[in-house]
């Protein structure tokens, strides 16, 4: 009932460099019960954080050295923090430990990321720190287990439990050790001598290969471009409740949060291939090859962000590919505007969580994105390859990238290193295009405007221009840019002259640009260009001119599932009619068929799709139309739906049923409120929360403890169990309403147990938020 991990820690060692006759470990809140080298016990010093071992004797580099220390860790207990790309930096998690939740599974799984494995167990725990390792794991038998390397052994104790051996020989970095434990069907499958393992809930068994689609592949893909086969034993990958983040790319044993345990069908609606290709090309950038320090961590969250870029470039097409670099941009822009710029190797964080930002991961593949472009494919691939050859199994800071390059191409690259790694922000560019028929030239100014304050104030970079003629034809030039005011002027040499260029042609650049293109110009670009951002652009600009409208007609018939989705907000939905129904019915899009349901707003095509389409999506946005037209025929639907696999539908079900007001409908909630993902459960814990202040007393105080359950469940994140826990504090508020001016009896009852569990929920949390937030419920 305590949640601790009862360890024996056996930790072979040498010093770096110099003679020592201490050692200083990472031990994160643990009870330690003894140390000992050699059967011999030694002296140490422990602030329940740094361990300080006296070795009684002096080492050289040369000597290896073994201590044993047999301890507890708590990880529950103690400070506890996270951020926003971490929730928890509790180390290692027990889910629904006690087995009180039935539709939880148990399990228990470890994030180490980033210096938070020492919470169970003792290390040094550093990005820079190397070393292999072994681990037995005794379980209740009826438990799987996953960690990093191979299964050894498996034996059966003759009580019930088991123990598991894994072992990994090749050293990986401290944050990278993971545990997994759980009631799991494990699928297996293989590429080439590389087994495969997929980790999935019992339910999912049939859907695991769908939910890791593309493995095998990807791993042929990225061990072919990189020239360097997948170095570790195994791949597997293991889905676990709660998680704290997104997907941790533990050494060959990757987690995944729950969202992407999905039906086939589900999957329908958007495959997992983003996160399933990031986490994998971790296993050479973060995994093989580690950055030293946190400050350089674009060099595993970068490359890997840029993984998702070259998959879909090369699974998907180009078009994909630049939705997601626009994706990347737009991410970036948002967080460099919120939370300000800094450099992308930074060594000025207030806290190493801050470099889990749009600059790590965004900015870093843009960049990555623009070193390849700058030197080529052959170049670029080679020097990763490099790289990789020299630093494998080490760690690594932003200029041994930089010196990999160098060595392959011949190139001096200090300049773009000091200027996009080792500086902030980027261009900002003013453009203007001048066409003088005349002398038959094109001349073009190029103005940049970032703040020199912020940035620095002239950023060099080539370009590769387009020119788009009348004829439809188009011409690439190439210009290097390294002035604050500069003009390129371009002779033609055709009969013709151009009618629009555009300077970074090729949409290579991480800069914001305005073109300040005529609506003419943008017309004829989107008809004429081949570049997926040239088309978002062009839309974007017309969307308000009525003039160029027909060019959204041509963009419901384009090959691009983005270009196409612009135009289904922007058509007139009664002059595109007959074309919106036919993509509601048929486009390969569900995210498309359900985005013309919405524009058409037609009951009986809302209906249709119900009763035809597989996607999910598509029948949650359809519902949304039956609702508002006839909710008697939404609740009918719906109360259908009950008797089947209806979980990918329950937040939709949930705003249906908490707009009628009808609290019969609260044992739904109750039911259903562990089956909602993370992304859903805020609305749906809304919706709870209104229908429910409708309610009497008995079903108030039901809610309040459904409520009050999520709170105290140690294996929630900080945002779930404060919103759950203010819920419980909003119900409170409805009671004491009623029971003004009165004696009532039951409420003060109510509202006392009410308190109670808030009173509880505080005192059973260390986080300083949640006794800042309810300070009220502080017991002296």
């Amino acid at each position: 009932t305590k949640q601790y991990v009862h360890g024996k820690a056996s930790l072979t060692l040498k010093s770096h460099f110099y003679p020592t006759d201490k050692l200083e470990l990472d031990a994160k809140v643990f009870d330690i019960h003894h140390v000992k080298m050699n059967g011999q016990s030694l002296s140490y010093d422990y602030d329940g954080r740094k361990l300080i071992i006296d070795l009684a004797k002096t080492f050289t580099r040369n000597e290896n050295f073994t201590v044993d220390i047999d301890y507890t860790a708590k990880p529950n207990e103690g400070p506890s923090g996270g951020s926003f790309a971490i929730l928890s930096d509790k180390g290692l998690f027990f889910i629904n430990p006690l087995n009180e939740n039935k539709n939880k599974p148990q399990q228990i799984w470890t994030q180490g990321e980033t210096e938070n494995n020492s919470r169970w167990f003792p290390t040094i725990d550093k990005p820079n720190e190397r070393c292999s390792q072994e681990v037995y794991l005794t379980v209740e038998d009826r438990f799987k287990t996953l960690s990093n390397g191979k299964l050894v052994s498996s034996v059966k104790n003759g009580d019930g439990t088991r123990t598991d051996y894994w072992k990994q020989d090749k050293p990986h970095a401290p944050y990278l050790f993971m545990l997994g434990i759980g009631e799991y069907a494990v699928v297996k499958d293989k590429w080439n001598d590389i087994p495969l393992y997929y980790y999935v809930e019992p339910e999912y068994e049939k859907d695991a290969i769908v939910i890791f689609n593309h493995t095998p592949e990807m791993l042929d893909f990225f061990s072919d471009i990189l020239d360097y086969p997948y170095p570790w034993d195994k791949y597997a990958q293991i889905v676990c409740r709660d998680y704290v983040s997104g997907a941790m790319e533990n050494t060959g044993a990757v987690v995944f949060g729950e969202s992407v345990q999905k039906t086939s069908r589900e999957l329908l609606d958007g495959d997992n291939d983003d996160i399933v290709a990031h986490e994998m090309f971790h296993h050479w950038f973060g995994d093989l090859v580690t950055c030293e320090s946190w400050s350089n961590l674009t060099l595993n969250e970068g490359f890997a962000t840029y993984s998702e870029y070259l998959w879909r470039e090369y699974k998907y097409g180009h078009d994909s590919a630049e939705r997601k670099r626009l994706q990347d941009l737009n991410g970036y822009l948002m967080s460099a505007g919120q939370q300000g710029s800094h450099d992308l190797i930074d060594f000025e964080y207030n806290n190493k969580e801050d470099m889990f930002d749009g600059h790590s991961y965004n900015k870093g593949a843009l960049i990555v994105h623009m070193l390849r472009n700058y030197v080529g494919d052959d170049a670029f691939f080679a020097s990763l390859n490099k790289y990789l050859q020299i630093h494998q199994y080490s760690d690594v800071e932003a200029h041994e990238l930089r010196m990999a390059f160098e060595d392959v191409t011949g190139e001096d690259l200090n300049w773009f290193f000091n200027q996009w790694f080792y500086d902030q922000g980027h261009p900002e560019l003013d453009i203007e295009y001048v066409f003088d028929e005349e002398s038959k030239k094109v001349v073009i100014n190029v103005n940049q405007m970032q703040d020199p304050e912020d940035s620095p104030a002239i950023f060099q970079f080539p370009v590769k221009t387009r020119l788009y003629y009348e004829s439809g034809d188009h011409e690439t030039k190439e210009f290097w840019i390294n002035e604050r005011q500069q003009e390129i002027i371009i002779d033609i040499n055709r009969d013709e002259m151009p009618l629009v260029a555009v300077l970074d042609g090729t949409h290579d650049l991480l800069a914001v640009s305005s073109d300040n293109l005529s609506d003419a110009q943008y017309f004829h670009l989107f008809m004429n260009s081949d570049e997926f951002t040239d088309k978002i652009n062009a839309l974007s600009a017309l969307k308000k001119n009525k003039d160029y409208s027909s060019i959204f007609g041509y963009a419901l018939n384009d090959d691009s599932e983005e270009i196409r989705s612009m135009a289904i907000r922007a058509v007139d939905a009664e002059q595109y009619d007959k074309k919106l129904r036919q993509i509601a019915l048929k486009d390969n899009s569900s995210a498309n068929r359900a985005a013309a349901i919405k524009k058409v707003k037609d009951f009986d095509l809302a209906l249709k799709s119900i009763k035809r389409d597989s996607s999910y999506r598509v029948i949650k946005q359809a519902l949304h139309i039956v609702n508002k037209e006839s909710p008697e025929t939404a609740l009918q639907i719906i109360n259908g739906y009950r008797q089947g696999y209806y979980k990918p539908l329950v937040a939709k079900m949930a705003d249906i049923y908490a707009a009628t007001g009808e609290t019969g409908y609260l044992s739904f909630f109750a039911e259903n409120i562990n089956q909602v993902d993370m992304f859903e459960f805020f609305n749906y814990l809304r919706q709870y929360e209104k229908l429910a202040k409708k309610g009497n007393t008995e079903q108030i105080m039901d809610a309040a403890q459904r409520f009050y359950e999520i709170s105290t469940d140690q294996s929630n994140n900080y945002f779930a169990k404060y919103s759950s826990a203010n819920s419980i504090k909003n119900l409170i508020a409805v009671l004491e309403k009623r029971n003004s001016g009165k004696e009532d009896q039951e409420l003060d009852k109510a509202i006392s147990e009410m308190e109670d569990m808030l009173y509880q929920f505080v005192s059973s949390s260390s986080d300083k938020r949640i006794k800042s937030g309810f300070s009220k419920y502080n017991k002296p």
